[in-house]
């Protein structure tokens, strides 16, 4: 392992790599840094460990010192599928694909930071582990639980998809509704951790340990795309954490040599809980957390951020960092969207991961893409976690002239 320190991103405090959610100089979120020119000397993008499969093929860039410490269930590797039907039918003069990152063990790209979180707190001899979810994070934090022989309390808000709830529940998780929005369970998850001393695996910017497995994605892109960078790089944002991690893969392969350029980053919101997205269309720096009624299908991405700002603001900077953007979608383009992914894709979409597709269109019809980018859009969560659907009653036939005029 070369991951050497905790680095405060706002005033570069340093601290070893212990259990640490935040700086206690300022408060900032704190980053894993590793020993790059040791690392780097491996090739471990181009040349990964073997022995490992999936996103762990990667570990010399990841913060788990020993191999008997990794609790894995296969994640990694997603398909990266062409979208050239829905980029058709839409009009968008582009080359557009899809990362299939609800192909993942659980359903969604959870798997990957909660890898490496659960990894990690076994390595720190916990037993015990605590998370806030809207769901997704939920559902995989109670896997990877089970799979490492923890206990797992799970805080979810009380509007939460009851598949979500069911999943987390039939791993063994002690899941408990907090009344309001995802901000109350977030909050509560904190408390639970710091007063029983368990392991808060939140899959937001909480954990640093976690996001580094959202780094895992550039690195299976820079081998599915033989090297190339797509131009835009489009993923549903609640905190940010997944875009922020790709990111910083694609950074490490530039100070690698593998790349000459990075990718624009583009974060996707909805109307009905978009602090992020309004903080970018103000010009502004500073994320407010939503104070707003939030009622919308895309559920997964509802984050208000009340209290944890900073995970907004870091998500921000990192975009514009980029030369990206951040963009919002009405609840008809969320069902457009899923719509699309699912019919003319052949992917089962939940409707907050399929935001990434449609804001393509939506970017593409504002003319703030380039004809002929790539695109790569992030479908985050498996169609299975949605509830929400209202299924259409199947014909019932007797004989072969039924089906004679059911086929007309």
């Amino acid at each position: 392992m070369y991951a050497t320190s905790l680095v405060c991103r706002t005033c570069g405090a340093v601290y070893p790599l212990e259990n640490r959610y935040s700086c206690d100089s300022c408060g900032g979120i704190l980053e894993i840094t590793y020993n790059y020119d040791n690392a780097f000397a491996e090739d471990p993008v181009r040349k990964p460990d073997c022995e490992l499969s999936g996103m762990w093929k990667y570990r010399a860039l990841l913060p788990v010192k020993e191999k008997k410490n990794i609790v894995t269930l296969g994640e990694g590797d997603t398909p990266l599928i062409g979208a050239d039907r829905i980029a058709a039918a839409w009009g968008c003069d582009l080359r557009m694909m899809v990362k299939a990152e609800m192909m993942t063990p659980t359903g969604s790209f959870k798997d990957r930071p909660t890898t490496v979180g659960v990894s990690v707190a076994k390595e720190k001899g916990y037993q015990k582990i605590v998370v806030a979810s809207s769901g997704n994070a939920s559902a995989s934090a109670s896997a990877y639980a089970a799979r490492a022989g923890m206990d797992c309390v799970v805080f979810v808000p009380d509007t939460t998809d009851i598949n979500k709830v069911v999943q987390a529940q039939s791993y063994g998780a002690n899941v408990i509704k907090v009344r309001g929005n995802y901000s109350r369970s977030y909050d509560m998850a904190k408390l639970c951790a710091a007063r029983y001393d368990w392991a808060n695996v939140t899959s937001t910017f909480i954990n640093p340990y976690t996001v580094e497995g959202d780094k895992t994605p550039a690195y299976e892109l820079f081998h599915q795309l033989k090297g190339q960078v797509p131009d835009y790089i489009l993923i549903p944002i609640g905190t940010g954490p997944l875009l922020v991690g790709t990111y910083k893969g694609y950074e490490e392969m530039l100070r690698m040599g593998l790349i000459d350029r990075l990718p624009a980053m583009i974060g996707v919101q909805v109307k009905q809980c978009e602090p992020i997205t309004r903080a970018y269309e103000a010009g502004s720096e500073k994320v407010d957390g939503w104070q707003e009624q939030i009622k919308t299908a895309a559920g997964g991405i509802s984050d208000p951020l009340l209290g944890y700002e900073g995970d907004g603001e870091l998500t921000l900077s990192v975009v514009k960092k980029s030369g990206g953007m951040m963009i919002s979608l009405t609840e008809e383009e969320i069902l457009e969207s899923t719509q699309a992914v699912e019919t003319k894709l052949g992917l089962y979409c939940e409707p907050t991961g399929a935001v990434s597709v449609g804001a393509v269109r939506k970017l593409w019809n504002m003319g703030l893409l380039r004809e002929g980018a790539l695109t790569v859009s992030y479908t985050t969560g498996h169609g299975f976690k949605y509830s929400g659907r209202h299924p259409k009653e199947p014909p019932l036939i007797d004989d072969a002239a039924q089906l004679d005029r059911l086929m007309r």
